[in-house]
């Protein structure tokens, strides 16, 4: 049985921020805190990322697997799927971060109209 924390962040400038913050309540709450700096990362950048490139609503998602695996996924309704892409001025170092942070990650696409990017954290 796999446990879930999830909520969906406003659009707004202090959404990465809220973010972080219920990603350390979670952490503390399941005893990850090996975890929790990275996960803080990982879900700071996928926000941002969501909030830069679509028009959604970020819903992120803390789930713990058996394992104690953490995956940290991000939900837009946008189906442009995500890249990493040559970093420049304006960006271009979330998902490489991202990638360099976490033993896994991918992106998968949601129904018609959306994608969901996620990360997988293993202490």
């Amino acid at each position: 049985m796999r446990t879930r924390a999830e909520i969906t962040l406003a659009r707004a400038p202090e959404a990465a921020r809220h973010a972080r913050r219920f990603v350390e309540g979670v952490c503390a709450v399941w005893r990850l805190g090996a975890l929790t700096s990275d996960a803080e990362t990982v879900a700071s950048e996928l926000v941002e990322n969501t909030l830069q490139h679509t028009e959604s609503r970020p819903h992120l998602r803390l789930e713990l697997g058996l394992a104690g695996e953490l995956t940290v996924s991000v939900s837009d309704d946008n189906p442009g799927h995500a890249r990493i892409r040559k970093p420049d001025r304006r960006g271009g170092f979330g998902l490489r971060l991202v990638e360099k942070t976490a033993a896994d990650w991918g992106c998968t696409t949601t129904g018609a109209r959306g994608k969901t990017v996620w990360a997988k954290l293993i202490a």
